[in-house]
């Protein structure tokens, strides 16, 4: 193998070959290893026994001020406590992961026409606000139907 299993997994796709790939990861501390927190992600959440996670994702596009475009799939902005992906078991023996991808649901970031300025969010029903961050609103994509 030439390199990381992920790239290698990910090079062979055709929707991103040729595409920088952002991972949504999942962080699990199975003992008293205890990841320092140098990855960005606060405190793991403490669990008992088995883990069942599902977490519904966004095909999300972004246009950069360079005329960049990303695709990614968001399922919500893990600086919120009740978001995060990082987890320290206890007693766990099975974990199940089930990703829900809404397909049907794109969400289209576009940056400020005049800069400094907030990013334009459009959502899938047509509707749009000023955000002065990059992440939409996960509770209003949710409540989509």
């Amino acid at each position: 193998m030439n390199g990381p299993f992920w790239w290698d997994t990910y090079n062979g796709n055709p929707l991103v070959k040729g595409k920088e790939v952002f991972a949504t990861n999942y962080i699990f501390d199975f003992d008293d290893y205890g990841f320092s927190d140098g990855y960005g992600t606060g405190r793991a959440k403490e669990m008992n026994g088995n883990l069942d996670l599902e977490t519904v994702f966004f095909p999300m596009i972004t246009h950069h001020i360079d005329n960049e475009v990303d695709l990614t799939l968001f399922g919500g902005s893990t600086e919120y406590e009740h978001l995060k992906r990082r987890y320290r078991l206890h007693k766990t023996r099975n974990i199940n992961i089930e990703p829900i991808i809404r397909s049907n649901k794109v969400v289209v970031l576009n940056p400020p026409v005049i800069r400094p300025g907030n990013l334009t969010v459009t959502y899938p029903d047509g509707s749009s606000e000023q955000v002065p961050h990059i992440f939409p609103d996960y509770e209003k994509l949710l409540s989509m139907k």
